[in-house]
């Protein structure tokens, strides 16, 4: 094997993308600030019973494990950052009420999410613990809007769901076996594998589920659930919260789908995901889930999101050009270093030629428009 191969679905971040990467990092994080958000940096290995707490068989299967050769306890690689800030909110911070954290980082999955996916995603999200009730989604979902226009993304399409439907129909059910393949068939939009998964269920479940399956779109949609779907206060009351939702979130253009149920394990309520043009998977994705802090002592109310830098990063990297940059062949002087490190300091990228270095070497990685030249009176921004 050469040695300078390495495994599928990692990859190297490149300069165009690393910059691209970190640009988005930064608004990201930035944004979270003004807002109110802590930012925590939870570390990248843990004990697989605290980074798999209250997260269900996903991320299970998502997360390496290997034994840690100086306790010989077996710890994980994080997959998610999610159960991490649990923690912290629980076992650390310990506060008594409403307590807002932010974090930007890599995770590593045993598993890519999809065929061309890496297996080292990079993200920023934000966790609100402690807040139930509508005002608490709200400011969830509006951040979450906020943050891709932050990152450029001129036209929000949030699509919205809610676990609380398919746990009115299933019930204590909602445990067995054989709702993985229901849910699996929800996802895929597959009646046919549906009608085969639900067939141990009553038939008005059978139907409500059909439905589902076949009822998504804009919110008015939500009219024919609300008349066909079984009147349990629980759905009623979950359609009601979508509706509501929808009218505060601030995107361009909402839709629903309650076959989105990728998290029913562990989401207890409204959950959301944006999609963008070009790619096949969520760059956004978040939701309620309620009581993940619970293994940790404290069963807390929590909603956040989570936004998928890399892929971004990728998209934008494929359309940006290179940064202008300035290069500077004058030897060394005081005062040309002062007008250097001012020029710096304005956020301008300045190259300084080593000796046998050209230009054109240089217009590799930049697009070079001008060279710091002086001049009897002084310096002068010489056009290339």
């Amino acid at each position: 094997m050469s040695i300078w191969l390495i495994p599928e679905h990692f990859a190297d971040i490149l300069p165009r993308e690393a910059r691209a990467l970190e640009s988005l990092r930064r608004k990201c994080l930035d944004l979270f600030i003004v807002h109110g958000y802590e930012i925590v940096q939870p570390p990248l290995v843990e004990y697989v019973e605290s980074l798999l707490t209250g997260s269900g068989s996903d991320l299970d299967n998502s997360t390496f494990k290997f034994m840690d050769p100086g306790t010989g306890k077996t710890v994980g690689i994080r997959a998610d950052m999610t159960p991490q800030c649990a923690r912290i909110d629980a076992h650390i911070l310990g506060r008594k009420g409403v307590s807002r954290l932010c974090y930007a980082g890599s995770c590593i999955h045993a598993r890519p999410m999809h065929p061309l996916a890496s297996r080292e995603p990079v993200v920023a999200g934000v966790e609100l613990f402690g807040a139930s009730g509508q005002q608490a989604d709200a400011e969830i979902m509006t951040l979450a809007v906020k943050t891709l226009r932050k990152l450029g993304i001129d036209f929000v399409h949030i699509d919205i769901g809610h676990t609380g439907i398919l746990r009115a129909l299933l019930g204590e059910r909602i445990t067995d076996e054989n709702v993985h393949a229901v849910v699996r068939a929800l996802r895929m939009k597959d009646p046919v594998a549906l009608k085969t998964a639900a067939a141990g269920f009553d038939e008005e479940v059978q139907e409500a589920l059909q439905l589902l399956v076949s009822t998504f779109g804009d919110i008015a949609v939500l009219d024919e659930l609300e008349r066909k779907l079984p009147q349990k206060p629980e759905i009623l009351a979950a359609l009601k919260e979508v509706r509501e939702l929808a009218g505060l979130c601030g995107a361009d253009e909402v839709s629903v789908d309650f076959c989105d149920v990728h998290g029913y394990q562990y989401l207890t309520g409204i959950t959301f995901s944006v999609n963008i043009p070009n790619y096949a998977q969520a760059v956004l994705r978040g939701g309620r889930y309620d009581g993940v802090g619970l293994a940790f002592g404290r069963s807390r109310p929590a909603c956040g999101f989570t936004v998928y830098l890399r892929a971004l990063a990728g998209l934008q990297a494929a359309q940006s050009h290179r940064p202008e940059a300035i290069v500077v062949r004058e030897p060394f002087a005081r005062d040309l270093e002062e007008k250097i490190e001012a020029l710096r300091g304005e956020g301008r990228i300045v190259v300084r030629l080593l000796p046998g270095e050209r230009t054109e070497d240089v217009s590799e990685q930049f697009m070079v428009t001008k060279e710091l030249v002086r001049t009897s009176a002084g310096f002068e921004l010489k056009a290339l």
